[in-house]
């Protein structure tokens, strides 16, 4: 069988036309050189070269093969240096699923630094919700995700991003002015959310803000994005709880107002317990080992 190593010394004799020459520029023995070409004019049924005195002359037809031998030896360097990349990690595709209000900031930030570190790795990123996540990580569909913990037993997780919450309201509403608003006003407000399902995270720790704040969490659960709770909002129809950066997507009519207190939002990415690709270890640890913020920047490796 023909192998790369056979290729270049074909290669090297026909551009030295000397079969010393060209041993001598591979760093291997004439008799060897001379053995390899022998090979690939056996296999070929093709005399490439014409020996004499004075070196060695192609044939018309070795000079014919010639260029499909050097397409060949650098499609298999290719070849090898492709499989040496994924093997290390530095080129492969990553499937990753991730909740939709993560979208606003926190991907963009995130995942664009991974992009700059690894060029040659393909992110396919989905938008899903926390169940649909799980679910294609435990079946193997996809390598990592982005969810708002906690997690389940069996899922490996770590905070990645975290990011206040705020009040969404209708500019007409009397909050719109406000500079900051307690969340015990919010006790006879309508509050348009999303289906505790879609986001066990992200709904229990609005609903454990308004209950140590003495106020029942009763949302109208009207939509199951935040776009579109934004856009009911903005209908002036009542108003939400929503991770700052949503202020990058917002609809007219919607003003962001901060609520009282320390109400962060985590944001964990998360893996199963299988051991992962090489390509997805290093996504992994090219995220943040403690948690970015959007007015933090990071320098960790």
């Amino acid at each position: 069988m023909v192998d790369d190593r056979d290729l270049e010394c074909v290669i090297a004799v026909a551009e030295e036309l000397h079969f010393g020459r060209a041993a001598a520029r591979l760093n291997i023995a004439q008799p060897a050189l001379s053995k390899r070409v022998q090979k690939v004019e056996a296999h070929l049924g093709i005399q490439i070269f014409e020996r004499n005195s004075q070196g060695a002359a192609m044939t018309a037809a070795g000079a014919d093969l010639l260029g499909h031998a050097r397409d060949a030896l650098s499609s298999w360097r290719a070849l090898e240096g492709t499989a040496a990349m994924l093997r290390s990690g530095t080129r492969g595709t990553v499937r990753i699923g991730a909740v939709g209000s993560a979208f606003y900031e926190a991907l963009p930030t995130l995942l664009g630094r991974v992009a700059s570190r690894l060029p040659d790795v393909t992110l396919s990123v989905v938008e899903m919700e926390t169940p649909e996540t799980l679910d294609a990580l435990s079946f193997g569909d996809l390598d990592l995700g982005f969810i708002r913990p906690p997690v389940a037993p069996g899922i490996r997780a770590r905070t990645v991003w975290e990011e206040q919450l705020v009040l969404a309201a209708p500019a007409t509403s009397p909050f719109a002015a406000r500079g900051g608003v307690a969340v015990a006003e919010l006790g006879h407000e309508r509050v348009i959310f999303f289906r505790r399902e879609a986001g066990p995270g992200y709904w229990d720790r609005v609903s454990e803000m308004f209950l140590s704040a003495g106020v029942a969490f009763d949302p109208e659960e009207a939509a199951g994005h935040t776009s579109t709770i934004l856009g009911i909002v903005a209908l002036g129809a009542g108003v939400s709880i929503v991770p700052s950066s949503a202020r990058r997507f917002s609809p007219p009519g919607v003003v962001y107002v901060p609520l009282a207190g320390d109400h962060p939002l985590p944001l964990a990415v998360v893996t199963t317990a299988a051991v992962p690709s090489p390509a997805t270890r290093l996504v992994l640890d090219s995220l943040p080992q403690r948690p970015a913020t959007p007015a933090r920047i990071l320098h960790e490796v």
